[in-house]
């Protein structure tokens, strides 16, 4: 992947579930050139009200998830591959 994938974290300050998500995407987003951009939810009441209950939420730039509540590796992984040849592909 050549140019930088945008991704949205949304997350709450001290939660274990969204710093774990956190710590594991970070080698990703220092090997696979992604642009990680981290939203709390707490600040934003339409976020608040769209996340509450589902935090952490990994989404692509369009909001489309790709996991939540866990990082989930293999659908992570599945979405690396798909944007990868999608990219590839143009």
């Amino acid at each position: 992947m050549s140019q930088k994938l945008k991704l949205n974290l949304y997350y709450r300050q001290q939660c274990h579930l969204c710093e774990d998500m956190l710590q594991l995407l970070q080698p990703y987003i220092d090997d696979k050139n992604i642009q990680l951009e981290v939203f709390d939810i707490d600040t934003d009441p339409k976020l608040l009200e769209k996340y509450t209950l589902l935090i952490p939420v990994l989404t692509d730039q369009d909001d489309n998830e790709i996991c939540h509540y866990f990082f989930d590796k293999i659908s992570f992984e599945d979405y690396l591959n798909k944007v990868s040849k999608c990219i590839n592909a143009k």
